[in-house]
C-alpha cells in the first residue's frame, strides 16, 4: 500500500511519521542532543574478556563500556546468505579469534544503551547505502527477502559480485529492485571509498574514538523509506527541506519530485490529527473495534501482550466470538509491533480456543499480518493454551524506552505496597521496639496517608500497646516521605 512520510522539526526534536491513508503506521523521533548510537563505528579497546560467554567489554569513550558478542554471521531482514568465498582482508578482528584485553578493535553499535547496560556492539561492520549494504569484512552476498523473483535476485547478485574486494560482501536491499547496474555500481563504489576513508582515519586516531557516525533521522528516512511505494514526503522546516532535497538529488534524482515543503497554517502533525495518535503510543490498553482489547506490558526480558474479549460478547456461538476477537487482535498486534517498533522476544496470549482449526486460522492470519512488516519476525506455532512466541528484529530503539523513564516512586515495578500493608509493618515493629526496657517512648514518622490509616484502623492496637508498656507512641505526619517509607525513633 502506498504511504506518505511527514517530517516535523523543532530546534530540540525531529519526528517522522509514516502514514497509510489517514492511519499512522510507523513513528520515529530523534532529539537534537540524543541521536542514539546505532550504526556508529568506534575504535575501541578491550577492557575485559569473558571466555565462558564468548563476549567482552570494550571502551569506546561514551561513559559506558560496550558489550561485544559476535556469535553468528550477519543475518536478518536484508540478508539471504549466499556465500562468497575468500579470507577476510578488512575485518578488524580475525574471524573465530577471541579479542584480547588491551587490544584495539573497530566495533559498530548494533543496539543502544538501555538503563545500566552499555550499547551492544559487533565487529561485523556494515555501511548502508541507498540500494545495498557493504560488508567490509563479511564475505557474503545476499538479497532482500522481500525480492522474491529468482531471476531478479540472480541479476542483483551477479551485478555486484565481481566488484567486491576479496573478503568483503554486500546485501542488496529492497530498494535495489529493478534498478540499473550502473546505479548499484555507483552506490557500491561510494561505500567502498567511504570504508577506505574510515580505515585511514582509524589508523591515525587515538583510542577510544568515533570514526564514523551514521546518518541522522532525516537522511536515514530518505535512504531507507523513500521507495517506489512512497507517495510523497512533506517537510515543515525550510532547512530540512533543503537538506533532504539535496540528498535525494544526489542519490535518487528520479524521486526528487516527491519532496514537498509543507506550507499549511496548522502544525504539520496537528493538521492530520497525528499528535493524538502519537500520544496513544504509550497506552497500555489498545481497544479493538469489536469492543475487545489487547494489553501490552514491557518487561526486562520480553514484551507480553494479552488479548481480552472485553465488552464484546457476540450474539451466537462463544467459540465464534472468541475466534473473531482473536483474528481482529492478530491484525492489531502486528500493527502495534510495527508502530511502537517493539523488538526482541514477544509473547502473545490469545484467548483460549478449543478447536485446533480455529487456532491454526488465527496463527496463519497473525503470520500473514507480520509479513507486511519490513522488520523480520520468527513466529513459533501456537500452543494449546493460545500462546504464540515470536522474535522481531530490533531495527532501532522502540517508542517505549525512548519516550519513558523509570517511575521514581515505584522504581519501575508498576505498583507500591498498600497503605494498610505499610501500617501493619509499622505496628509489628513498634511492638518489637516496646519490648526493649530502655525505650521511654516512640515516634513514628510516616506519610500523611499512613498516619491517617494508623489512626483510623490501628487506633485500638496502638492504644493497647501504650497501656501495656506504659510508654507513649506519637504519630508524626511527613508529607515528603514516600508512602512506603517510615521511621520509628526512640524518644531521648
Amino acid at each position: 500500500m502506498a504511504y506518505s512520510l511527514l517530517v516535523n522539526t523543532t530546534p530540540e526534536e525531529r519526528r517522522v511519521a509514516l502514514v497509510e491513508g489517514s492511519n499512522l503506521r510507523e513513528f520515529y523521533s530523534e532529539r537534537r542532543y540524543d541521536r542514539g548510537l546505532v550504526g556508529n563505528i568506534y575504535k575501541g579497546r578491550v577492557l575485559r574478556v569473558m571466555p565462558g560467554m564468548d563476549a567482552s567489554f570494550v571502551e569506546i569513550g561514551i561513559g559506558k563500556a560496550g558489550f561485544l558478542q559476535d556469535r553468528t554471521p550477519l543475518s536478518g531482514d536484508e540478508s539471504n546468505g549466499d556465500s562468497h568465498d575468500g579470507p577476510s582482508a578488512t575485518t578488524p578482528v580475525v574471524r573465530g579469534a577471541a579479542p584480547e584485553v588491551g587490544q584495539d578493535i573497530l566495533v559498530q553499535v548494533s543496539r543502544d544503551a538501555a538503563g545500566s547496560k552499555g550499547p551492544r556492539m559487533t565487529t561485523e561492520l556494515s555501511l548502508a547505502g541507498r540500494t545495498l549494504v557493504f560488508l567490509p569484512g563479511t564475505p557474503v552476498v545476499g538479497v532482500s527477502r522481500r525480492i522474491v523473483d529468482e531471476g531478479e535476485r540472480e541479476r542483483l547478485r551477479s551485478s555486484v559480485q565481481d566488484m567486491l574486494p576479496r573478503g568483503s560482501g554486500a546485501v542488496l536491499r529492497t530498494a535495489s529492485l529493478e534498478r540499473p547496474e550502473q546505479e548499484l555500481s555507483d552506490d557500491l563504489s561510494f561505500l567502498m571509498t567511504l570504508w577506505e576513508r574510515i580505515k585511514r582515519y582509524a589508523d591515525d586516531v587515538a583510542v577510544p574514538a568515533l570514526v564514523h557516525e551514521d546518518l541522522d533521522l532525516l537522511l536515514r528516512t530518505a535512504r531507507d523509506m523513500i521507495t517506489d511505494e512512497c507517495a510523497g514526503v512533506q517537510v515543515d522546516s525550510e532547512e530540512d527541506y533543503d537538506r533532504l532535497l539535496q540528498f535525494v538529488d544526489s542519490f535518487m534524482p528520479h524521486m526528487n519530485e516527491l519532496v514537498k515543503r509543507y506550507q499549511g497554517d496548522l502544525p504539520l502533525f496537528e493538521s492530520l490529527g497525528l499528535d493524538t495518535a502519537v500520544s496513544c503510543l504509550l497506552d497500555r490498553t489498545v481497544w479493538l473495534k469489536s469492543g475487545g482489547s489487547i494489553v501490552i506490558d514491557h518487561t526486562e526480558a520480553l514484551t507480553a501482550i494479552d488479548v481480552n474479549t472485553g465488552r464484546y460478547t457476540g450474539k451466537g456461538d462463544p467459540e465464534e466470538t472468541i475466534l473473531k476477537t482473536n483474528l481482529e487482535a492478530a491484525r492489531e498486534i502486528a500493527e502495534q509491533l510495527r508502530l511502537r517498533n517493539i523488538g526482541g522476544i514477544v509473547v502473545v496470549d490469545f484467548i483460549d480456543m478449543r478447536d485446533a482449526e480455529f487456532r491454526d486460522r488465527v496463527h496463519q492470519a497473525f503470520v500473514g499480518h507480520l509479513a507486511m512488516d519490513k522488520a523480520h519476525s520468527d513466529v513459533m506455532p501456537m500452543s494449546r493454551l493460545g500462546l504464540v512466541e515470536l522474535t522481531r528484529k530490533r531495527l532501532r530503539e522502540g517508542v517505549f524506552p525512548h519516550m519513558t523513564e523509570t517511575c521514581p516512586y515505584c522504581d519501575g515495578r508498576g505498583w507500591i505496597r498498600s497503605v494498610e500493608q505499610v501500617c501493619a509493618d509499622i505496628v509489628r515493629k513498634v511492638a518489637l521496639e516496646l519490648r526493649s526496657g530502655r525505650v521511654r517512648g516512640l515516634r513514628v514518622l510516616a506519610h500523611a496517608r499512613v498516619v491517617e490509616t494508623l489512626i483510623e484502623t490501628y487506633r485500638t492496637s496502638l492504644a493497647d500497646m501504650e497501656a501495656q508498656s506504659g510508654k507513649p507512641i506519637r504519630l508524626v505526619r511527613m508529607d515528603d516521605l514516600h508512602v512506603e517509607g517510615y521511621s520509628i525513633r526512640r524518644d531521648p
